[in-house]
């Protein structure tokens, strides 16, 4: 048996941030520390802060006056950041925030689109705490928001009914490539005004049908590795967080391929029956699956592996 595990598989550098930010902050502070919503999109990493002293809430009333405070990876709207500073959370001693450089990176090329003229169009997961921090940089709720290249058409009937002389379409960063790639293929067989690709510069803003590339290059090489193993492999382990949006994309991009693959969050969810007759075994993981949980998996696939092929020979490698 073969296990192959994705070369860029596990933390990108932005979830190791916002996990770096929070720790330094909690062990600076006497007092209690609130992130506000889930930090990343990872189980585990949540419980180990936790018990670093660290508490998650889901609503700003949940948070004190005062109270030291880390905002979560995936950025926030504007109203966010007014409730907090009318607590007196505003400074940076009391306001850390962990939002990724990229997904900043987005906001601000969907606040400039915006001033230079364009109906600011978002493909993304419309609850997503990105693709909401996202839209208020747009249009608030009234920011459309597109899930699927087969809702291309709604797209395009928006487009029409408004009669909008610019439109720019951006993306979440965690979305996928090949779907993205699609929603705009779509979209140009659907429509005659053709979207043409605006590099991420934004240096030539005269073109009134745009595309921007702003998915972030740690999703693109966790799904181009999960490519490469997805073709060769017998079955698929996918390793990530129940509400990661990345890591659903990854297991979205394996099954693609035609390939048996599993979801899972931990090494106990693997069962001996997935791996029975399997040559090659692929493992893959999310940007905010932690490299321990990665090792556990392996581990649990050659223990069952040791089972049924006593005396094999057992290759582990990393591809991708």
């Amino acid at each position: 048996m073969e296990i192959m595990v994705a070369k860029h598989a596990g933390f990108c550098f932005g979830v190791k941030r916002a996990i770096d930010i929070a720790e330094e902050v909690a062990s600076k502070n006497r007092g209690k520390t609130y992130v506000y919503g889930q930090l990343v999109h990872n189980e585990r990493v949540i419980e180990d802060l936790e018990k670093k002293g660290i508490e998650f809430v889901d609503k700003i009333e949940e948070i004190p006056e005062n109270a030291v405070t880390v905002l979560r990876a995936h950025g926030e709207p504007g109203a966010t950041y007014q409730q907090l500073k009318e607590k007196n959370i505003n400074k940076n001693d009391k306001l850390n925030d962990a939002t990724c450089p990229l997904v900043t990176l987005v906001h601000n090329v969907a606040i400039k689109l915006k001033n230079n003229g364009y109906e600011v169009i978002l493909f993304g997961k419309k609850d997503h705490p990105e693709a909401v921090g996202t839209s208020y940089h747009i249009k608030g709720n009234g920011t459309l928001v597109i899930e699927s290249p087969d809702n291309a058409n709604e797209l395009v009937y928006y487009i029409k009914k408004n009669d909008f002389k610019k439109v720019a379409i951006i993306s979440q960063t965690t979305m996928s490539v090949n779907g993205y790639k699609e929603l705009i293929e779509n979209i140009n067989n659907l429509s005659d005004k053709k979207f043409e690709e605006l590099h991420l510069s934004l240096r030539n803003m005269s073109k009134p049908y745009v595309f921007v590339d702003t998915i972030c290059n740690p999703t693109k090489q966790r799904q181009l590795g999960t490519e490469e193993i997805a073709k060769k492999a017998d079955i698929m382990i996918v390793i990530g967080g129940k509400n990661s949006s990345n890591s659903k994309e990854l297991a979205a991009k394996s099954r693609s391929y035609g390939v048996k693959t599993h979801f899972i969050q931990e090494a106990k969810q693997l069962e001996e029956e997935w791996l029975k007759g399997k040559e090659k075994i692929g493992v893959s993981a999310g940007a905010s699956t932690p490299d321990i949980t990665i090792k556990e998996v392996v581990e649990r696939i050659k223990e069952i592996a040791s089972l049924e092929e006593k005396g094999k020979p057992l290759n582990t490698g990393i591809l991708g």
